[in-house]
């Protein structure tokens, strides 16, 4: 219960998209809370109807874990995710009331959570395709640890004497390592949840810190840092680097006839052109306006004439939608390679911008180097 409080607490810190993931994985800990204080309280009074009432709330604590696990893998909700631990909640109290029979029911809610168990940890590895991370890797071995727990009790209860099949005789292991069984996921799991939705939001910072909102390429500050050290591991090595400056020609003309949404449009279009035919080392990034930058590690001049060339004729072989119809647009580009003189990037880049002024001068649509 206390767990579960401890996740409401944090709730308002995390981001929209997050907080239905730490809800459901909330109450989900909340229902396993209550239907451990109902075992607890047959215990005491010996209300058969509290059994399958408590496993009822414990089978819909694991169903909103995964539900809360689908959200975080941003997967569409269904309300089948409820149909086992209802089918099984039904059968529970079959085997309590009416055909008494603990190893049948330790089959069925065991079997039932295990299903759940499956899902979430198959849901966490598809996702790590995605979004590889460290918290998603503790939580499918934590899935898999409570299913070998869930089998080694299964198997006790199925070949145990009628006479011993109890799920509160003290006089076994199983039965001492049940409530460590059952709180492995609202504690362990609550903990690898939050670390979960950290990480995420980590991520999500760190991508909005690095990339140009509209373009989802590199920004200006990506663009710096690793040209930064591209350029001191080409000096002190003594290998070619070269920068290419790229620029939308006659870019001012389309906002002002079609409107900026048009632009952003075509920036859009622009970015994803140059993103698809940039090849092996090669970073291309928005510089900001219409204005983009390529870095091209291990390329001379020649090679960047070269790459530069193809990145041009990319944009110019396609159409654009700029609204009401599409249009041909082009690019200029200016390419330097690093020289012995060079003392920062900015001497390169400096040079790439003479030269792309000189494309721009010579009628656009072309590639000049300095």
């Amino acid at each position: 219960m206390l767990n579960g409080a401890v996740l409401g607490f944090i709730h308002p810190a995390l981001s929209d998209d997050l907080k239905p993931t730490a809800a459901d994985w909330r109450i989900g800990t909340l229902l396993i809370a209550g239907g451990g204080v109902l075992f607890a309280a047959n215990g005491v009074a010996r209300v058969d109807l509290l059994v399958p009432i408590a496993n009822g709330l414990l089978l819909f604590g694991v169903a909103l874990y995964l539900r809360s696990i689908r959200r975080f893998a941003r997967r569409a909700d269904s309300r089948w995710i409820y149909l086992p631990a209802a089918v099984a909640t039904a059968l529970n109290a079959v085997f309590i009331l009416i055909w008494p029979s603990i190893a049948i029911r330790v089959l069925i809610v065991s079997s039932a959570i295990m299903l759940y168990l499956v899902a979430m940890a198959s849901v966490l590895f598809l996702h790590r395709r995605d979004e590889p991370s460290i918290s998603s890797g503790v939580m499918i071995t934590l899935c898999i640890a409570v299913i070998v727990l869930l089998i080694v009790r299964l198997a006790y209860y199925a070949t145990a004497a009628p006479g011993v099949q109890s799920i509160t005789a003290t006089g076994n292991i199983v039965n001492a390592l049940s409530p460590a069984l059952i709180l492995t996921l609202p504690i362990v799991g609550t903990t690898v949840l939050a670390l979960l939705c950290f990480e995420r939001m980590r991520s999500e910072l760190h991508r909005v810190a690095t990339t140009d909102a509209l373009t989802e390429l590199p920004n200006r500050r990506t663009i710096a840092t690793r040209a930064a050290a591209c350029f001191l591991t080409a000096k002190q090595f003594s290998q070619p680097f070269s920068v290419a400056v790229i620029d939308i020609d006659h870019f001012k003309r389309i906002n002002d006839r079609y409107g900026h949404d048009a632009g952003d449009r075509v920036l859009r279009s622009v970015s994803s052109i140059l993103r698809q035919h940039s090849r092996g080392e090669q970073l291309v990034g928005r510089q900001g306006g219409e204005e983009f930058v390529a870095l091209l590690e291990n390329a001379n001049l020649a090679d960047a004439r070269s790459a530069a060339e193809r990145l041009r004729a990319a944009v110019a072989a396609e159409r654009h939608d700029v609204g009401e119809r599409a249009e041909t647009i082009t690019i200029s580009i200016g390419v330097a390679s690093i020289h012995e003189t060079d003392l920062s990037f900015d001497d390169l880049l400096r040079r790439a911008d003479r030269a792309l002024y000189a494309a721009k001068v010579a009628g656009r649509n072309r590639v000049s180097d300095a």
